[in-house]
């Protein structure tokens, strides 16, 4: 399996990213990457992406991490429509690509001691928890306005990288209250409801209220009540980005019986309404086959980095 390392003693550094839309019949075209990583999280699929002479098929909630100086395309026509995020961003160090075994890396990084600011990714895998992902991507994508000072999307981009690399090594293992916990999380998310109570959680896991929650809380740093308004708080963020719905049709979507309660725990857990987050976050660059941005690379990326990398079609 292959992995890159990302060194985070300094940021990442973006350079473009959108969401990208195409109708049945579509193929990525061929494209060189020099400088840059791209980050391609599939929101309808299939897309049939090669990188050098590996072929990957992604699906719905699966990434994949094209490195620099590679050549990737389409080898095959979408089914379907398609939708993904497509992220552009620089590492400010040299980093590195390695073949290892999945379970050999996952025991090494859980037990690493090690100080160096650096984290591991492979190229392709599936995210259990997509939500976070897709609302760092959303909010990375919606900033327009760059501040003479500071350029948050690094900040975010980072973050993001961040996200992955814990969501990825933070699989269920053999502990068996870890699995109990994780098992029981995937229970709640498939069997949400506004009346869905704590109390219904601790008899469908044949434990006592108090037990389950000291539980949870050891394993995700939730109580169990507080995972419940997690999952409904991250339903209604995507349906905020992704859906044109009125705020009361996502609370009631998003399991809250009340939507003055629903807008009052949103702001509670975002420090935004859910129509200031709406506005905030629902401006991100959309394109379509017949639409490639191709930009110049930002001097605060030139001046930060030893090369000057490009971007764009396979050089002569």
């Amino acid at each position: 399996m292959l992995f890159s390392t990302f060194t985070m003693e300094k940021t990442l550094l973006y350079y473009k990213g959108g969401e990208f839309l195409a109708h049945k019949g579509w193929h990525h075209r061929r494209m060189y990457h020099k400088g840059d990583y791209e980050l391609i999280l599939c929101i309808k699929g299939p897309i049939y992406l090669q990188i050098g002479d590996r072929r990957y098929t992604l699906n719905t909630h699966e990434v994949l991490i094209v490195p620099p100086f590679t050549t990737f395309y389409g080898y095959q026509d979408s089914p379907g429509d398609v939708d993904f995020y497509w992220v552009h961003f620089f590492s400010q160090h040299k980093e590195d690509t390695l073949t290892a075994d999945e379970d050999d890396m996952t025991e090494k990084v859980k037990a690493s001691t090690s100080k160096k600011w650096q984290i591991f990714l492979p190229q392709y895998f599936k995210l259990a928890d997509y939500e976070e992902a897709t609302i760092l991507i959303h909010q990375i994508l919606s900033i327009h306005n760059e501040l003479s000072f500071i350029e948050e999307r690094d900040y975010l981009v980072s973050a993001l990288l961040i996200q992955l690399y814990k969501s990825y090594f933070n699989r269920p293992d053999a502990n068996e209250d870890s699995s109990r916990i994780n098992s029981l999380k995937e229970w709640i998310r498939a069997n949400m409801s506004s009346d869905l109570t704590v109390a219904e959680i601790a008899d469908r896991s044949h434990l006592n209220p108090d037990y389950l929650t000291r539980l949870f809380k050891h394993c995700t740093g939730m109580t169990t009540l507080q995972y419940l308004n997690h999952v409904k708080i991250e339903v209604a963020t995507l349906l905020l980005i992704r859906t044109d719905m009125s705020i009361k049709q996502i609370a009631d979507n998003s399991y809250f019986n009340d939507p003055k309660v629903f807008m009052r725990r949103f702001k509670s857990a975002t420090g935004l309404s859910p129509t200031e987050y709406r506005k905030s976050y629902n401006l991100i660059h959309l394109n379509n086959p017949h639409v490639d941005p191709q930009i110049p690379i930002p001097k605060r990326i030139a001046d930060s980095i030893d090369y000057i990398p490009e971007n764009g079609d396979i050089p002569e």
